[in-house]
């Protein structure tokens, strides 16, 4: 999800698009300055967040398993 820097009445707004093309405001700001640093503050972290996730995923997935060898119950031993 990318945020963006929206001009609204009375200043900037920080938003991101919903699928049914509506925008929702996550935060208000004074100037543009501000509404952009914010903007790419969140996708930063969201970025951050996305990679942390996909390291995560590999690591899960890279511890090798041995396959258990199972043998019935001897009946004669």
């Amino acid at each position: 999800m990318t945020h963006i820097p929206i001009a609204m009445q009375g200043g900037f707004a920080v938003a991101y698009q919903r699928h049914t093309g509506q925008l929702v405001a996550v935060s208000e700001h004074a100037t543009r300055e501000s509404a952009t640093r914010e903007a790419q503050r969140i996708n930063l972290l969201a970025r951050l967040d996305h990679e942390r996730a996909a390291r995560a995923a590999l690591t899960q997935h890279a511890i090798q398993r041995r396959p258990v060898r199972w043998f019935e119950p001897d009946a004669f031993a």
